[in-house]
C-alpha cells in the first residue's frame, strides 16, 4: 500500500496533513457561529445562558477527552490516534443536522471536542516530532494557517449553504472534507510519530514539571487567556450584532472571517520573527494589543467599525497565539521529558479547554447581568492587566532549574539526525 516514505517528503507531507486536519476541524467548529441564532430561536429558547453552554459544550468534550488521547497515543501512536479522531468527527457532523433536541445537539457538540482533542494533541505532537526545531515556529504557523482557513470558510460556508439548504446542508458539506483528512492520515508513513522510550511518563509529570518552569507556567496562563478571550467573544459578538444591527448568518461569517483570515496570512510571519528576536517578546506585544482592541470593542456602536476592530484583533492574535505552541515544544527540548510533545500538548488542550468553559460561560453571564459591550470591556481589562504578571513570569523572573538532557543542549531532534537539511515550511505557507 502506498505511504509517504522519503524523510523530506514525509516530514512535508506531515505538515500538510495536519494542517488540513486543523482546517477540517476549525471549519466544524466554525459552521455553529453563524448558526447560532437560528439554534437559539428554534432549541435554546432565546436563552444567551443556554446558548453560551451550548458553546462550551465543545470545550467540556475536549478537557475531559485530553487524558484518554495521551493514553492512546502512547498505545497506538500518533497516526492511527488521528485516524480514530477523524472518524469521531465524521460521526457527530452526521448527528448534528438530526439534533431535533437539545441533549442530541450537545452530545454532537461534546463528540466535536473529544475530536478536536486527538487533532490538538496527537497533530500537533507529530509535527513537532517531525520539523526541526529551527523551523518549528513557521511549521507550526503554517499548521495555524490551515486552522484559520477553516475558520474563515467555515462560517461563510455555512451561511451561504444554510440559506440554499437549510441546516443540514452546511454539515454534510464538512463530512466530505473529514473523508479527505482521513485519506491523508492513511497515506502516512506507519511509524514516523518517534514515540521514544520514555512511557513512564505522563501528564501528572508534565503538571510537576510546570511549577518547577516559571515559563511553562506563564504559557499555561497566556493559552488561558487566548482560549477565554476568542471563546467569550464568538457567541457575545454573533448574538450582539444580530440584535444590534439585524446581522444575517452570512454577516456574522464575514465579521469572523475577516479576523480569522488576517490571523492566517500574518502566523506564518509572526512564527520567523518569533523565530530571530524572541517568542515570548512577540506573546507580551499580542496580548497588550488584543487587550486594547477588546476595550475599543466596547465604545463601538456602528457595524463597519467591528469590521474593521476584528482585522486588527487578527493581526494581534497572531503575536499572541502563533508562538505559543512552538515556545511550549522549546521548554519540553531543555527537560527529561524531550520528544513527548503529545503529552505537553494535552495539557495545552487541558488548559485551552478550560477558558473555552469560562469564556462563553462569562460572556453570557455578563451580557445578561449588564451588556454585550461591557463584557467586551471586563474582557479588555483582564487582558491589560495580565501582561505585566505575565512579563515577570515568562520574561524577568529568574528560571529555576530542572533535569536537563544533554542531547537538549543543541538542537539536535528526535525525529531526525543533526545532518538533516533544515526543511523552511514558509513556501508551503
Amino acid at each position: 500500500m502506498f505511504a509517504v516514505t522519503n524523510q523530506t517528503n514525509n516530514k512535508i507531507f506531515v505538515v500538510i496533513a495536519v494542517a488540513f486536519a486543523m482546517f477540517v476541524d476549525a471549519m466544524s467548529y466554525g459552521i455553529v457561529v453563524p448558526l447560532l441564532p437560528i439554534y437559539a430561536s428554534q432549541y435554546l429558547n432565546h436563552s444567551n445562558t443556554l446558548t453560551s453552554l451550548f458553546v462550551s459544550i465543545y470545550a467540556i468534550g475536549l478537557l475531559l477527552s485530553v487524558p484518554f488521547v495521551n493514553f492512546l497515543t502512547q498505545k497506538i501512536g500518533n497516526k492511527s490516534t488521528l485516524i480514530f479522531g477523524g472518524f469521531l468527527l465524521f460521526f457527530s457532523l452526521i448527528l448534528f443536522p438530526f439534533g431535533n433536541s437539545i441533549g442530541l445537539l450537545f452530545l454532537a457538540r461534546f463528540l466535536q471536542g473529544a475530536s478536536a482533542a486527538i487533532t490538538w494533541t496527537a497533530g500537533l505532537g507529530l509535527v513537532a516530532l517531525n520539523v526541526h526545531p529551527q523551523k518549528r515556529s513557521t511549521a507550526l504557523g503554517t499548521v495555524m494557517v490551515g486552522v484559520s482557513v477553516g475558520h474563515l470558510l467555515g462560517a461563510p460556508f455555512a451561511g451561504f449553504l444554510y440559506e440554499f439548504g437549510g441546516l443540514y446542508l452546511p454539515f454534510f458539506g464538512v463530512s466530505l472534507f473529514t473523508i479527505i483528512s482521513l485519506a491523508l492520515f492513511y497515506l502516512l508513513k506507519d511509524r514516523n510519530e518517534v514515540i521514544i522510550n520514555l512511557k513512564k511518563y505522563n501528564n501528572l509529570d508534565f503538571v510537576k514539571l510546570i511549577s518547577k518552569n516559571n515559563i511553562l507556567f506563564g504559557l499555561c496562563a497566556v493559552v488561558l487567556l487566548e482560549s477565554f478571550m476568542i471563546s467569550m467573544l464568538e457567541p457575545t459578538l454573533a448574538l450582539f450584532v444580530s440584535r444590534q444591527f439585524d446581522a444575517s448568518s452570512m454577516t456574522i461569517g464575514l465579521l469572523f472571517g475577516v479576523q480569522v483570515l488576517t490571523l492566517g496570512i500574518l502566523s506564518p510571519f509572526v512564527g520567523k520573527l518569533a523565530d530571530k528576536y524572541g517568542k515570548l517578546k512577540m506573546i507580551v506585544i499580542g496580548m497588550f494589543s488584543c487587550g486594547v482592541l477588546f476595550l475599543s470593542m466596547a465604545s463601538t456602536q456602528t457595524l463597519p467599525s467591528f469590521f474593521i476592530l476584528m482585522s486588527l484583533l487578527g493581526v494581534s492574535s497572531a503575536f499572541f497565539m502563533s508562538p505559543v505552541l512552538s515556545a511550549f515544544a522549546d521548554e519540553i527540548d531543555k527537560s527529561e521529558m524531550k520528544g513527548l510533545y503529545h503529552i505537553a500538548y494535552g495539557i495545552f488542550n487541558l488548559v485551552y479547554s478550560l477558558g473555552m468553559i469560562l469564556g462563553p460561560t462569562c460572556g453570557g453571564a455578563l451580557s445578561e447581568m449588564w451588556s454585550e459591550t461591557a463584557s467586551f470591556a471586563v474582557v479588555g481589562i483582564v487582558l491589560l492587566a495580565a501582561v505585566p504578571p505575565v512579563v515577570y513570569t515568562i520574561l524577568l523572573k529568574k528560571k529555576v532549574s530542572y533535569t536537563v538532557q544533554p542531547s537538549a543542549i543543541d538542537l539536535a531532534h528526535p525525529a531526525e539526525k543533526s545532518k538533516s537539511k533544515v526543511q523552511d515550511f514558509s513556501p508551503i505557507a
